[in-house]
């Protein structure tokens, strides 16, 4: 009897645990400023990784300084892409998550230009959410970014 109670007391905590423990909204935990910690680019049609910047190093091959991804207001996103020779693009617009795995770019000023057959005036810059923390975003561009050189791109983001 005392051994049925004891079993029942701790499948009882067990299920207040679990059911207690709400997968969290990565919207909200997106709902921030994010600036650019590493960035990794890879060619497009695969081939090898190289790590084109790590915020406070000397000798990046791509300068990130300036990117920003501004969640902070999902009716009024500022993005500022990094391109070769350090250009700046500034877009305007909205975000939205998809499934809680697909951050998408949308709705964006000055309409961006993709490669690879993409419209992305239509479907917007979209990004695979690898991971996200309070201190740390990750995140994969799901297409070629032809302002990198056709390379798919990994950025590791930190709230600014």
């Amino acid at each position: 009897m005392m051994q049925t109670m004891k079993i029942q007391g701790l499948i009882l905590a067990l299920l207040i645990g679990v059911l207690g423990c709400k997968k969290k909204d990565v919207s909200t935990q997106m709902d921030r400023a994010w600036i650019m910690k590493q960035a990794v680019h890879i060619p497009q049609g695969g081939g090898g990784r190289t790590k084109v910047y790590e915020r406070g190093q000397a000798g990046n091959l791509f300068n990130y300084d300036g990117f920003l991804l501004d969640l902070s207001n999902q009716n009024a996103l500022q993005f500022t892409d990094i391109g070769q020779g350090g250009d700046r693009f500034d877009f305007t617009g909205k975000w939205r998550v998809d499934q809680n795995i697909r951050l998408v770019l949308f709705e964006l000023s000055p309409e961006p230009t993709c490669s690879e057959g993409v419209d992305c005036a239509k479907e917007g810059i979209q990004f695979f959410i690898d991971k996200i923390s309070d201190n740390e975003l990750k995140i994969n561009r799901l297409y070629v970014s032809d302002k990198t050189g056709n390379t798919v791109n990994e950025y590791t983001l930190i709230p600014k």
